[in-house]
């Protein structure tokens, strides 16, 4: 599992995980052609409702609560 997926997981299941950590992660992919693409093919093109609950950034903006994560990148990534 990549560091989406990590994020993801967390996320949804905030009893199930104390921490997460996310080395490099496509944390936005609704906003970039990679994850457009993959949530295009998993989700359908259309069902943008279903590529939010699998985004780690929309999950953190309707997150209640303390998050512990840590997000780490080079200095290349955005």
């Amino acid at each position: 599992m990549g560091g989406h997926g990590a994020l993801t997981l967390y996320l949804k299941n905030p009893t199930l995980y104390k921490s997460v950590s996310a080395f490099a992660p496509i944390a936005n992919p609704i906003n970039c052609p990679w994850g457009q693409k993959a949530f295009s093919g998993y989700f359908g093109e259309d069902d943008q409702a279903k590529w939010k609950e699998h985004d780690a950034t929309e999950l953190v903006a309707k997150h209640k609560g303390p998050l512990e994560i840590l997000i780490d990148v080079g200095t290349g990534d955005n």
